[in-house]
């Protein structure tokens, strides 16, 4: 089945989201510790570490819902299970019966030059010619 041959981008997608809202988090609490033991001079810098510490833990939260979201859709993109049996039975039968192709040209001999070029058969008639310029 090409569905299951190349895996879901959702899985690249997911990774990214949580790697980047755990590293934001993790360096927001690093400056949220430093903030506590350190007071600003404006409640600014402290609503800017609320802010990156709450977009880090949406960012991971939007990161483990597109991986569980993608893993139902891979699983809804699957065929029914009534129809999986059939689809493999057809695929079987047609790889069993591989059509021959018989050649063009099967009953004449392309032409050897003699530099030992081949000369499909069509041309030669046009040698032929030009070899007699009678």
């Amino acid at each position: 089945m090409s569905i299951m041959s190349s895996p879901s981008s959702v899985v690249r997608s997911a990774i990214i989201y949580i790697t980047v809202g755990v590293l934001t988090d993790i360096w927001s609490g690093i400056w949220f510790v430093y903030l506590r033991n350190n007071p600003p001079h404006a409640e600014e810098t402290t609503y800017w570490c609320y802010g990156f510490l709450l977009t880090g833990f949406a960012l991971v939260m939007i990161g483990l819902t597109i991986g569980r979201i993608g893993r139902s859709a891979r699983h809804a993109e699957l065929p029914p299970q009534e129809v999986t049996p059939a689809v493999a039975q057809t695929d079987q039968t047609a790889a069993a019966r591989a059509p021959v192709i018989a050649p063009v040209n099967a009953g004449i001999a392309p032409t050897v030059l003699p530099n030992d070029r081949l000369v499909p058969p069509d041309t030669r008639e046009f040698l032929s010619r030009s070899n007699n310029p009678t």
